[in-house]
């Protein structure tokens, strides 16, 4: 097939979770042997149209240049599209964009919606109260508009899709590249570069330090933890770099996307922490896919995490890692402190982990389902 994925708001490469999604599945789709054309935003570093990971990649711009005008890409999106001729398109939504969809209907193509983020209001929603002020509800009757119009809708969880919808969406996750992170990526000089000895047991945080990700929870933890001295806590992401305060641990901020291997392995627990409570869509579920532990589990790691679904059927505790009370700090170090005493067990959570990623959610199986539905409503 000629597929066209719009992405228009994502840089790829890039470092965010969006970027690396984009890149996985339209390479992946590639990989499978279908003609994939991609649109995301320009920036000053690639050309604006190139091949690469066997992807012909478009680079868009609008003003003014921020997401919240993302729609203002739509005449480049169809200029693209006629050129091309795509037999199928799929969007990655947003709020404010539409401009893929819009695009398919005006080319007589049908089009896949994927949703990352709701598509409905939740509770205590501002953007809902301002719809509501509105009158006569925009931002409700447009993404309804674009989920009614898709052929097919992706999203990790139904909750996060409107109830019409829902008989035509198919549940996907993100997954990990099992080619790049994995075990063998561990080495004694990656390890000494981040100042770890052999007797040392790293925790890694990896992400973009949102609020509702936990990392204030793991670092109460790593406070109360502070007379361990093999204990090391590695933070990589934001912009702060140096050592932390109050407790062995080092902030390496923002890397490049392709250390990110060496450095997961290089760890000896993945810490995924997060806290609901701190996002208020999060009431509707559990709706991010967690690509660091997805990452974490390729890379041999036994994570903790919450028990919250579906993050409790990806790592289950006691078979690829552990549980703790959500928001509980002690109840953290407690389960820390029980896989940084055994090493056996770390072993063989992590020998699981990267059994059950590899099995069920590697970038391939994402893209084999992804290829199901598009062969489902091309033409």
């Amino acid at each position: 097939m000629r597929i066209l994925y719009v992405a228009s708001d994502q840089i790829v490469p890039g470092r965010t979770g969006g970027s690396v999604h984009v890149l996985e599945a339209a390479s992946g789709l590639a990989a499978r042997g279908h003609e994939v054309h991609a649109i995301v935003h320009a920036h000053d570093e690639s050309p604006i149209e190139e091949v690469a990971h066997g992807v012909h990649w478009h680079r868009v711009r609008w003003t003014p240049p921020l997401r919240f005008f993302r729609f203002r890409a739509g005449a480049q999106v169809v200029a693209i599209a006629k050129r091309i001729s795509p037999e199928v398109l799929i969007e990655r939504y947003y709020n404010f964009g539409g401009e893929g969809v819009e695009a398919a209907t005006r080319c007589g193509i049908p089009a896949v919606l994927e949703i990352n983020a709701p598509a409905v209001d939740h509770p205590g929603s501002l953007k809902s109260l301002l719809d509501a002020l509105l009158l006569v509800r925009p931002l409700r009757r447009r993404r309804e508009r674009l989920c009614r119009t898709a052929a097919a809708l992706l999203a990790p969880i139904p909750e996060i899709v409107p109830d019409f919808a829902r008989s035509k969406t198919e549940i996907v996750t993100w997954g990990a590249n099992v080619t790049n992170f994995q075990p063998s990526r561990r080495s004694v000089e990656t390890r000494a570069s981040l100042g770890l000895g052999s007797a040392d047991v790293a925790v890694l945080f990896s992400g973009s330090f949102r609020p509702w990700h936990g990392v204030h929870v793991l670092e109460q933890a790593a406070r109360l933890l502070k007379e361990r001295t093999d204990l090391c806590f590695l933070f990589v992401g934001g912009d702060k770099r140096g050592p932390c305060r109050g407790y062995r641990g080092r902030r390496l901020g923002s890397l490049p996307y392709e250390r990110m291997p060496e450095i997961v392995a290089a760890a000896d627990i993945g810490a995924a922490p997060y806290d609901t409570s701190r996002l208020r869509s999060l009431r509707l579920g559990f709706f991010w896919s967690p690509l660091k532990i997805f990452e974490y589990m390729a890379s041999g790691l036994p994570t903790v995490t919450i028990p919250r679904p579906p993050l409790a059927t990806i790592v289950r505790h006691e078979q690829e890692g552990l549980h703790f009370r959500e928001g509980d700090a002690r109840d953290l170090a407690r389960v820390i402190v029980r896989l940084a005493d055994d090493a056996a067990l770390r072993r063989s959570l992590g020998a699981r982990a990267r059994a059950r990623v590899v099995e069920r959610h590697a970038w391939t199986r994402h893209c084999e389902q992804l290829e199901r539905v598009l062969r489902r409503i091309a033409p």
